[in-house]
C-alpha cells in the first residue's frame, strides 16, 4: 500500500471526492433544494453523517498520498494505524450499507435533469467504500487489532447522533428520518443502526486478526 501506484490512486481518488463535495454544494439551488427538500440549507447539507466521512476520508487519502511521495513515514504509519484505518473503513461502510438499504428507497434516484447526482451517490456510496475495503485488506500491517477499538469507534457515530438530536430539537431539522423521535421509525433506526456499527465493527477487526496471525 505504500508504492507510488498506490499514491497516485488515492491522490486522484481523494481530490475527486472533494471535487464532488463542492459540486454539491455549488449546485445546491438545484441539486440539494429540489431533490433533498429537508436540506433547508448549504449548512444543514454539511451535517450528514454521510457528507462528513466521505470528506474525511477523501482528506485521509490525499494525505496517506502525500506521505508517500515525500517519504513521510511518521505521517504515513499514524495515518495508516489499524484503529484509524479500521474506523475509516467502518463508517464508510455503514454510511454505504444504510444508504442501499434504507435512504436509496426514502429518497430515490435523481431525476434526468439532475443527472450528475446519480453519478455523485455512486461514487460515494460504492466507490470509494469498495476502495477503502481492498485498501484496508491488503495493506501490509502485522499488528492486531484490539477488541476495545470497536467502543472506541462508537464514540463518534454516538457524538453525531447526540448533536443531531438536540439540534433537531431545536431547529426542528433533522439529517435522517429515523432521527426524528416523533416518527414510529425513531426506535427501530436506532437499533438497526447501532447494531450495524457495532456488528461491522467486530467483524472488521476480527478479518484483520485472522489476516494478520503468523501463519504456523
Amino acid at each position: 500500500m505504500d508504492t507510488k501506484r498506490f499514491a497516485v490512486a488515492a491522490l486522484l481518488i481523494g481530490l475527486l471526492g472533494i471535487a464532488l463535495q463542492a459540486v454539491q454544494i455549488a449546485t445546491y439551488d438545484e441539486y440539494l433544494s429540489t431533490e433533498w427538500s429537508y436540506a433547508a440549507s448549504q449548512w444543514n447539507h454539511l451535517a450528514f453523517f454521510t457528507v462528513i466521512i466521505n470528506f474525511t476520508v477523501d482528506v485521509w487519502l490525499v494525505l496517506i498520498a502525500i506521505s508517500i511521495f515525500f517519504k513521510l513515514k511518521k505521517l504515513y504509519l499514524r495515518l495508516t494505524a489499524p484503529s484509524l484505518h479500521g474506523a475509516l473503513v467502518l463508517y464508510i461502510l455503514t454510511v454505504s450499507l444504510i444508504y442501499c438499504g434504507f435512504l436509496f428507497w426514502f429518497i430515490g434516484p435523481y431525476s434526468m435533469e439532475l443527472w450528475w447526482g446519480n453519478i455523485i451517490d455512486m461514487w460515494n456510496h460504492f466507490i470509494v467504500p469498495l476502495f477503502m475495503v481492498l485498501v484496508f485488506w491488503f495493506a501490509k500491517i502485522t499488528r492486531p487489532m484490539p477488541l476495545r477499538c470497536l467502543w472506541y469507534w462508537q464514540v463518534f457515530p454516538l457524538i453525531y447522533f447526540l448533536f443531531s438530536l438536540i439540534r433537531g430539537l431545536i431547529t426542528e431539522w433533522y439529517p435522517y428520518p429515523f432521527f426524528k423521535p416523533s416518527l414510529i421509525i425513531f426506535p427501530i433506526g436506532v437499533v438497526l443502526v447501532t447494531a450495524t456499527f457495532i456488528g461491522l465493527g467486530y467483524a472488521i477487526i476480527r478479518l484483520h486478526n485472522a489476516k494478520t496471525k503468523p501463519q504456523h
